[in-house]
């Protein structure tokens, strides 16, 4: 009431000035002039009027300033006032946004969680039903692809030991298909529902303001999907639920898995196979595979002579880790896509250079075993030779009259002695004499010829180093 009376009063005060101003320079007139007649000449009005307009109009002048400057004054701290009041309107406001978010946000939770939940026992289900497949979906792999590595060193990559064959299989077993569906169908439910911008992240541009994976991204199957889904902030919500999710996911599931998420090789190009773009990407995103765990010694585990397995061993190692070393080879055929899936996991650190060693121990084994091999032959031939050389040396009568016969008789048949064929050269019309010192020449330069061989290599042995290098390049494993 004060703050409305305040203008009123002032007015008042200031009309009272005016007043008072008037009446102080009208006495003033009057004392001075000692009368005030009724004067009928426009001279003196003349003179009375410029009198208390003189006096009067500076004073009314500068009382109607100081209203004028109160006025604004007042109606500034009026629109303060109001903005004050438009202020804390607006942060009323705010705070009740917030409020209805959070709420909101709240609500949305617990709807994401009564489905995520139900959905994670629908999941553990399944995984019931998978178990009884994941043997024959192994067993049907390692017969694919284990004579192919056994005996890697013989072959260059190709076709049937494409990665092709080991996604087809898991694509033919329709429960374990149905499976990694609804396994990606809960991780993009968990990525749509819960990924947010990074707020603590000023954004550079505006895709980094659109960090938020909507249903419209999975709505392409690309590279650039997988790279966004893969790369774009994740926050703790989305951690926490996909960490309990794959906790129970079984390992046996996760060999699996890594498989079914392969990009087809090069072999695979004329295949009618789509690459799972998006699910690599939550892969990557969520590190799925951060607690796979691959025995890198199975071989070594089979075929031990250092102790003897039992029987209970045995068949369990052989359902549970039939092709730990063939997973470990095809993964390694497309690992730059799903290599942030494995998170912290160092064991993609160790399948490159444990590869690497068994390719390089199968290489060795086969060029000493392709050495031996060619010396053992090089060294028969010249026994051969030498014992061929002995004999018609020393039996220069025998061969002679078989020589003779052989020639005229003109025998097509080739010229033997003591089950020995002396075919090294060819029998013309020469003389026994002339043909004898032909043949031991010809015999003499081969026997040279294979003391040479014997520390050489030859084109097998190229051809084992071609096929290491081609195997290197196949599985991008960086030469030495």
């Amino acid at each position: 009431m004060e703050k409305g009376n305040k203008p009123n009063r002032l007015l008042w005060v200031l009309g009272g000035i005016a007043v008072a101003a008037f009446i102080f320079v009208l006495e003033r007139y009057i004392n001075n002039f000692k009368t005030f007649p009724i004067a009928n000449d426009s001279a003196t009005w003349g003179t009375f009027g410029d009198y208390l307009g003189g006096t009067l109009n500076p004073i009314i002048s500068f009382l109607a300033l100081i209203g004028l400057l109160y006025t604004i004054h007042q109606q500034a701290q009026e629109m303060q006032a109001t903005r004050e009041e438009l202020k804390q309107a607006a942060e009323q406001q705010r705070q009740q946004v917030e409020q209805q978010s959070r709420q909101s946000e709240i609500f949305n939770l617990q709807q994401f969680e009564s489905t995520f939940f139900s959905l994670l026992e629908q999941h553990n289900k399944t995984i019931e039903k998978v178990e009884t497949d994941i043997a024959k979906v192994n067993g049907d792999i390692e017969s694919h692809y284990k004579k192919g590595l056994d005996t890697i060193t013989e072959a260059q990559p190709s076709e049937g030991m494409s990665n092709y064959y080991a996604i087809e299989i898991i694509n033919h077993n329709q429960t374990l298909k149905g499976y990694f569906d609804l396994l990606f169908q809960m991780l993009k439910f968990i990525c749509i529902n819960l990924s947010k911008r990074d707020e603590n992240k000023e954004p550079a541009n505006n895709d980094e303001k659109n960090t938020k994976i909507k249903i419209e991204d999975f709505l392409e199957n690309s590279v650039e999907i997988r790279q966004k889904i893969s790369t774009k902030y994740i926050n703790i919500q989305e951690q926490l639920y996909s960490d309990i999710l794959r906790s129970f996911i079984p390992n046996e599931i996760l060999k699996l898995l890594a498989l079914y998420c392969l990009t087809p090789d090069k072999y695979s190009e004329n295949k009618d196979l789509e690459t799972p773009y998006s699910f690599q990407g939550l892969l990557n995103r969520y590190k799925l595979l951060e607690k796979l765990r691959l025995d890198l010694k199975t071989s070594e585990i089979l075929n031990s002579e250092k102790r003897i397995l039992d029987s209970s061993e045995v068949v369990n190692f052989v359902k549970n880790n039939p092709q730990d070393k063939i997973i470990h080879f095809l993964i390694l055929t497309s690992y730059k896509d799903t290599a942030d899936a494995l998170g912290e996991n160092s064991i993609l650190k160790k399948l490159k250079p444990k590869f690497r060693e068994k390719l390089d121990q199968s290489i060795d084994q086969s060029i000493k075993e392709c050495l031996k091999k060619y010396k053992e032959t090089q060294e028969e031939y010249i026994n051969n030779f030498h014992k061929k050389l002995i004999i018609i040396i020393n039996e220069d009568y025998c061969i002679k009259t078989e020589y003779d016969v052989h020639t005229k008789l003109k025998k097509q048949s080739s010229f033997k002695l003591d089950d020995l064929e002396f075919s090294d050269i060819e029998i013309t019309n020469d003389d026994f004499y002339t043909w004898k010192n032909k043949y031991i020449e010809a015999l003499k330069r081969k026997i040279k010829t294979c003391q040479e061989n014997i520390n050489k290599p030859n084109i097998e042995l190229k051809q084992l180093e071609n096929n290491k290098k081609a195997w290197l390049e196949f599985l991008q494993i960086e030469d030495d």
